[in-house]
This record gives C-alpha cells, structure tokens and sequence, in this order.
C-alpha cells in the first residue's frame, strides 16, 4: 500500500519578507508551511519535510528487498537489533500510510 501523498520531488522554497517560513511545493502545490520560533530548525526541519517522500520510497524498497531476499534464500539476521530496526521502519510505514495512528491523548511523536 502506498500512500497517497502528493508526488515527489518536493522543493522547499524560502518565503522573503516573512521571516521564518518555508514552503514545500510539489511543483505548483503547497504541501506545508514550516513556521518555527526556533531560527536555527527552520531550515533542516524543511529539509527533513521535503525529503519526506524520498525517504518513504527508500526504506519501502529496502524492507521489501529485505523481504524479498529472506524469502528466496532463507537467511537473514534476526538479532534484536535487526529485528528492532525492522519493526521500526515497519511502524514509520504504517504512520505514512495511515495504517498506524495515535490513540487519543497520545503524544505526537512515535
């Protein structure tokens, strides 16, 4: 399942003369506005936004590649380490696609 977002690539574009805003635009489309009181994560908290849908991709092609070759050959680590990890990028998934969601009082983080 893949979510339905808008399509990459995203740019981030600097709004002058309204300090502390950036826009992220998929093309002609405004996905967000990132507005912090925090001058010094303006800037890397967009560049994280933007490259939102890159890393979506990335990590759905590595855990199915993983997936993929655990099936065909039968081997693969399972420390907890791994196994952590897997079940990690698994979650960050499901909060992508909006299989996952918070529990009401929850907090914004996962």
């Amino acid at each position: 399942m893949f979510p339905n977002h808008s399509p990459a690539p995203w740019q981030e574009r600097y709004t002058h003369g309204t300090p502390g805003i950036f826009r992220i635009y998929a093309g002609e489309t405004l996905v967000t506005e990132v507005r912090t009181s925090d001058e010094e994560r303006q800037a890397p908290d967009a560049h994280l936004i933007t490259a939102a849908p890159l890393l979506y991709e990335a990590l759905r092609e590595l855990l199915d590649s993983a997936e993929e070759g655990l099936m065909q050959n039968g081997e693969g680590c399972e420390c907890d380490r791994c196994d952590d990890a897997k079940h990690a990028a698994y979650r960050a998934l499901g909060f992508a696609e909006g299989r996952t969601r918070l529990k009401e009082g929850q907090s914004g983080t996962f």
